[in-house]
C-alpha cells in the first residue's frame, strides 16, 4: 500500500511538473493610451497585460504584477489569474513628472517567476529637469583640461588595415597620444575612395571592454568614419585579453578615482574624444567643416559631452545616453548609468564623489550644446533610465529631434537606425 501511495504521489508530482506549457513565452504590457503612453500628472493609468506561449494567449496564467516609480522599490504588489491570458490593471498615476513602471512576472505552479517584462508610462516627461547642478567653475575646469590636452603631442601612428579595406573604402588603424605622455587612444579610420573633400563622423563606444572593429557603412556613402576605443588599449588583441581586462584592471572602470575630479577615469576618456577630433582635422580628405559625433548608451553620453566640449562638432546623434543626472538617486528618483549613487551603493555617497560627479554629468554638458542633435530611445530602458535621459534632453537649447520606439529597452530598432542615418546624411549632403 505504501509503495502504491508513493507511486501515485510521484505520478502527481511529475504531472504537475509537466503541466506548465513549454514554448516561447512573451509578456506584453501596454498602457491604455496606446499611441504615446503619455499622461498628465495626477491621471490614473491602466495597463493591458497579455501572456502568450508560442504566440497564443496562455489560459489561466498566474501572474504577479507590481507598480513602482522608475528604478524605485514597488509601492504596490498584486497577484492574479488570467483566464484567457489577458488582464487590465489600473493604478493611481504619478503626481509629478516621471515614469511609472508596471512589471509583470509569470509564475509557475510553485509560485516561482519564470519570465517577466515591464512597461513604463510617461507623466509629463517634457517637464523633467536634472537634479545635478552646474559648478561655477565648470567651464573653466574643462577649458583648462582641453588646454593641457592640447600641449600633449599627438604623435600619431597610422597603419593601413588591409584586411578591412574594400573597393570603396580605405581603412587605417590609428594610435594617438593624449591626456599625458605615453597615454594613447586607439581607433579605426575609414576613408572613402571617392573624390573628396568629405564630411566626417566620430563614433564613440558604448560601455564595456571589448574588441572594436571599423565601420565602413557610412564611408561607402562618402563620410569619413572614425570608430574609437576609449580605454587606452589596442583594439586588435586576442578576444581573451579583453575578458581579462574587463574582469581585472578595468573592472568597474566607471567608478575609478571619482574621489578626485582631476583623476576620475572619464577625464582621460573625454580628452581622448577631443584628440580623435584633432586627428580627423589632419586628414587631407576631410573638408574641415562638416563634423558629427554619434553614439549610444555610454556613447550617447560621450556624444553629448564631446559636442559640448568641442565647437568643431557641428551635429550629433545620441541614442539612449548614459552618464546623465547622476544625482537623481539622491533625490529619490532614477539617476543615469552607471547608477553610482543608487540605494545599493550608499557607501559610495561621499561628499567628494557627489560634488565631483557634477563635472562629469552629461546633463551639465547638455546645457552648453548649441548645434543640432538627433536623439532616440525607448520607454522601457532600465540600463539608462528614461528619467535621466529626458533630464538631459530637456535642457538642450538647440535644434533637436527625438524619435521614440516606445517598447524598446536598451537597444535600438532598424527603424531608429534608418532614421538616424537619414538625419545624418541630410545634415551632410542636404535633401536628395
Amino acid at each position: 500500500m505504501k509503495r502504491l501511495l508513493l507511486v501515485i504521489g510521484l505520478s502527481l508530482l511529475l504531472h504537475a511538473a509537466s503541466a506548465f506549457p513549454k514554448g516561447k513565452i512573451s509578456i506584453e504590457i501596454t498602457p491604455d493610451r496606446t499611441e504615446d503612453w503619455r499622461y498628465s500628472a495626477g491621471d490614473s493609468v491602466a495597463y493591458d497585460i497579455v501572456v502568450r506561449v508560442d504566440g497564443k494567449p496562455l489560459k489561466n496564467a498566474s501572474v504577479k504584477y507590481t507598480f513602482a516609480r522608475e528604478k524605485m522599490p514597488a509601492h504596490e504588489t498584486h497577484q492574479a489569474t488570467l483566464p484567457d491570458g489577458r488582464l487590465r490593471v489600473r493604478t493611481v498615476g504619478m503626481p509629478c513628472p516621471g515614469f511609472l513602471t508596471c512589471r509583470v512576472f509569470l509564475l509557475d505552479e510553485k509560485g516561482a517567476a519564470v519570465a517577466n517584462d515591464l512597461a513604463q508610462a510617461a507623466f509629463e516627461p517634457e517637464k523633467l529637469r536634472p537634479m545635478t547642478d552646474m559648478p561655477e567653475d565648470f567651464a573653466a575646469f574643462w577649458e583648462r583640461a582641453k588646454a593641457e590636452n592640447a600641449e600633449i603631442p599627438m604623435d600619431p601612428r597610422v597603419e593601413r588595415a588591409e584586411q578591412w579595406c574594400t573597393d570603396k573604402v580605405d581603412v587605417y588603424y590609428v594610435r594617438l597620444q593624449s591626456f599625458r605622455k605615453d597615454n594613447y587612444v586607439y581607433g579605426y579610420v575609414s576613408v572613402p575612395k571617392s573624390k573628396g573633400p568629405h564630411p566626417a563622423v566620430l563614433y564613440v563606444p558604448g560601455a564595456g571592454v571589448a574588441k572594436t572593429k571599423p565601420s565602413t557603412y557610412m564611408a561607402e556613402k562618402g563620410v569619413i568614419t572614425m570608430t574609437l576605443g576609449i580605454h587606452g588599449i589596442p583594439l586588435d588583441m586576442p578576444d581573451e585579453n579583453y575578458d581579462i581586462l574587463k574582469n581585472g584592471a578595468l573592472y568597474n572602470y566607471q567608478f575609478v578615482n571619482l574621489d578626485n575630479r582631476d583623476q576620475y577615469y572619464y577625464k582621460r576618456v573625454f580628452m581622448g574624444c577631443i584628440r580623435a577630433i584633432d586627428y580627423l582635422f589632419t586628414r587631407p580628405e576631410f573638408d574641415g567643416e562638416r563634423l558629427m559625433v554619434s553614439g549610444g548608451s555610454q556613447g550617447g553620453g560621450l556624444s553629448i559631452v564631446t559636442t559640448a566640449l568641442d565647437p568643431r562638432v557641428k551635429y550629433f546623434v545620441c541614442f539612449y545616453p548614459a552618464l546623465c543626472d547622476h544625482m537623481g538617486y539622491l533625490y529619490d528618483r532614477a539617476g543615469g548609468w552607471p547608477h553610482m549613487f543608487d540605494r545599493t551603493r550608499t557607501y559610495f555617497r561621499t561628499a567628494e564623489r557627489i560634488l565631483n560627479s557634477r563635472y562629469y554629468d552629461a546633463a551639465n554638458f547638455a546645457r552648453l550644446i548649441r548645434v543640432p542633435g538627433f536623439f532616440s530611445w525607448g520607454y522601457n530602458d532600465l540600463s539608462c533610465p528614461i528619467t535621466s535621459m529626458y533630464s538631459a534632453y530637456n535642457v538642450v537649447d538647440a535644434p533637436k529631434e527625438l524619435v521614440l520606439e516606445l517598447r524598446n529597452g536598451h537597444r535600438r530598432s532598424e527603424r531608429q537606425n534608418r532614421l538616424a542615418d537619414a538625419w545624418m546624411l541630410r545634415r551632410f549632403f542636404g535633401e536628395k
